[in-house]
């Protein structure tokens, strides 16, 4: 069996060369429901804009290195950032290091918005 990082970072691949995505499973899923029902794709799966993989790939990457102060989340370590942009020599580490930063604030905004 063998992993490999896709859109949701959940592609496997069997021994015998079946490829179970994230997304096979859940309409599987939705499928063996009773009675069964329709996957909700539309709200599930994002098409990045192939100018956007890159700084998508550094943010999963990244997503867990965060400044806390007490146990309160601060914002995403921007060393880190830095870091992983170098050892995948991101070229235009400017632009890349804005769109993880918003990124990162626009789910961590959510998340805040559900502990309420």
């Amino acid at each position: 069996m063998e992993f490999a990082e896709d859109q949701a970072s959940s592609r496997i691949t069997l021994d015998d060369g079946t490829v179970l995505s994230k997304c096979d499973q859940c309409r599987q899923t939705y499928a063996e429901r009773n009675p069964p029902q329709e996957p909700p794709c539309e709200s599930c799966y994002v098409e990045l804009d192939k100018a956007n993989e890159e700084a998508a790939m550094i943010y999963r990457l990244c997503q867990g290195q965060v400044i806390t102060a007490g146990e309160q989340i601060v914002d995403i370590n921007y060393i880190a950032v830095k870091t992983v942009m170098d050892i995948y020599g991101v070229k235009n580490q400017r632009r890349c290091l804005g769109v993880v930063a918003r990124t990162f604030h626009h789910f961590e905004n959510e998340r805040r918005k559900k502990e309420k």
